[in-house]
């Protein structure tokens, strides 16, 4: 992660969450879920049966669907949308898992069609026809609702909405609907924070979404410019009328 971050700059942080704003709402349980250690990863993988049968650098199951097939290997297929800084990430998720002997495929695609909502193209990031996809997303609002509204199972992309459901990964948590709804009902803050943290926390553990690098967003402001105020949370310019010219 420290790796992937430095690829944005100054603003690149690791996160080992997928809600980290604002602050309030962000887990304080999951910062030490995902300790980088290869020896580890490569341990649990023996103790699970994959290993190197065949000697040919990639760990598989030792077994065969039937005679004649080939063994069932460790290989999985990484998808994102072009992009200098995503090729880079992938290389470095590719060399990672390569070192305990896993395997990774790597495709991209133009940003049209991987972010496109046309349902019928199907290398989009909505039909998800990898095991792994990777993308920019987050809160954009103070409340965290509708964001964590993505994960719960009436948003299933599938055929049966177009492919528009929010929920790409096609993951479907009765525990997890039960603390969104319950969300929606909540008014009292520090429990309703709670169910939020539950929520990012429920999603980590399950290892729906594996959260790599938070990124903020920057603008720039004349410093002949007074009565800026700039969030997060709208565009630059909500303010524009008390921007006056002033001395630096």
């Amino acid at each position: 992660r420290e790796a992937m971050a430095k690829l944005y700059g100054p603003t690149g942080q690791p996160t080992t969450s997928v809600l980290v704003s604002p602050p309030t709402f962000e887990s304080p349980n999951t910062g030490n879920l995902y300790p980088f250690d290869l020896a580890k990863a490569a341990g649990l993988l023996d103790e699970a049966g994959w290993t190197d049968t065949n000697n040919d650098g990639i760990r598989d199951n030792g077994k065969i669907r039937k005679v004649g097939d080939p063994l069932i290997t460790m290989r999985v297929l990484l998808q994102t949308s072009a992009s200098p800084i995503r090729q880079q990430t992938q290389e470095i998720i590719k060399r990672t898992l390569s070192a305990i002997q896993v395997d990774v495929q790597l495709t991209f695609f133009d940003s049209i069609t991987f972010f496109s909502s046309d349902p019928t193209v199907t290398n989009t990031r909505h039909h998800f026809y990898a095991d792994m996809e990777m993308y920019s997303t987050g809160n954009r609002s103070p409340d965290p609702g509708s964001y964590m509204r993505n994960w719960i199972c009436s948003e299933i992309a599938q055929k049966a909405n177009s492919w528009k459901g929010l929920n790409k990964e096609r993951w479907c948590s009765p525990s997890y609907d039960t603390l969104y709804q319950a969300s929606t009902a909540e008014i009292d803050p520090a429990q309703r924070r709670q169910l939020f943290i539950d929520m990012n926390d429920q999603l980590i553990n399950d290892v729906v979404v594996i959260p790599l690098v938070r990124q903020a967003d920057i603008s720039g402001v004349s410093n002949t410019l007074v009565g800026v105020d700039l969030s997060p949370w709208d565009a630059d310019l909500w303010n524009i009328k008390d921007w006056k010219r002033g001395t630096p």
